[in-house]
């Protein structure tokens, strides 16, 4: 089986996959104020560097994920937000309603997602227009 990994001393990992195969999730939360965005762009850029494929997911009210992460802030003002009827609502089995997803993830993130610096990929999540939109 031949290696084709870099020769940075890391394992052959696969990008966007951690070195067992799997893929990461890191989810970052916590109060207003507290350096979620930076920590998210920073840690997203770094692992982009390092060859891992990063999708950052910016659900935050006021959305600033995609100035951390390098695009400008006239890129950043024209990005289209994930629309909300990509959902829909459908009986599921037993009778309860299910939220089913109108795309395929790879239709959502090829149709909305945006190229960032450092092999990152930034989603926009559907931010409410008003108070009583959400």
């Amino acid at each position: 089986m031949e290696n084709n990994a870099k020769s940075d001393g890391c394992p052959a990992v696969t990008p966007g996959r951690g070195a067992n195969g799997t893929a990461m999730k890191i989810a970052v939360s916590g109060k207003g104020g507290s350096g979620k965005t930076t920590i998210a762009g920073t840690l997203a850029r770094i692992l982009g560097r390092q060859g891992q494929r990063v999708l950052a997911i910016d659900a935050d009210p006021a959305p600033n994920l995609a100035i951390t992460l390098g695009i400008s802030r006239e890129q950043a003002e024209a990005i289209t937000s994930i629309p909300r009827d990509l959902l829909e609502r459908r009986a599921g089995l037993e009778g309860d309603t299910v939220l089913v997803l109108k795309k395929t993830t790879r239709e959502i993130i090829e149709g909305f997602g945006v190229e960032a610096p450092d092999n990152v990929t930034l989603l926009l999540m559907a931010t409410v227009d008003h108070a009583g939109a959400g």
